[in-house]
């Protein structure tokens, strides 16, 4: 609806002034509508919004999580010393198991997500899942890089 509204191409009989903030306007709604349409940029604005602390120095994941992490780590240094593609196979399901039901866990908070009701313990979940995702990823990250995944 704002993209059009917005659209620079439907403003070019304006000043040059009104032509800028046109522009301005278009480039931060679709600035917006990337954020909003990826749940990870998605997440991240929400806690930001909240004044939730990114430092990542300061954060700290869940131990049954990087039990979780470090037991399938080892599984995927394995497989791969052995050349097994059905181990490989199965892990990426794992792990991408992993993380629909971490998103699972969450999709509520975003599907009734209302800025003056979330409460600190939505905003801790959201947080946690945040940095629980940013983890999988640097994994995934890893298996595209050796073309794994």
């Amino acid at each position: 609806m704002l993209s059009k509204a917005y659209h620079p191409d439907f403003h070019t009989d304006k000043s040059e002034a009104e032509k800028m903030q046109i522009l301005q306007l278009s480039s931060f709604n679709n600035t917006a509508f990337k954020t909003l349409k990826n749940p990870d940029s998605r997440f991240k604005y929400i806690l930001l919004m909240h004044g939730v602390d990114f430092e990542e120095s300061k954060q700290s994941l869940p131990q049954t999580f990087l039990m979780e992490m470090m037991d399938f780590n080892e599984k995927l240094m394995d497989v791969q010393m052995e050349g097994n593609k059905n181990g490989l196979s199965a892990l990426i399901n794992e792990l991408k198991e992993i993380e629909e039901s971490l998103f699972t866990g969450v999709s509520n908070i975003i599907k009734e997500y209302k800025k003056e009701k979330i409460s600190n313990k939505d905003l801790e979940q959201l947080k946690e899942y945040f940095f629980k995702r940013k983890y999988l990823l640097r994994i995934r990250e890893n298996l595209n890089k050796f073309g794994l995944a």
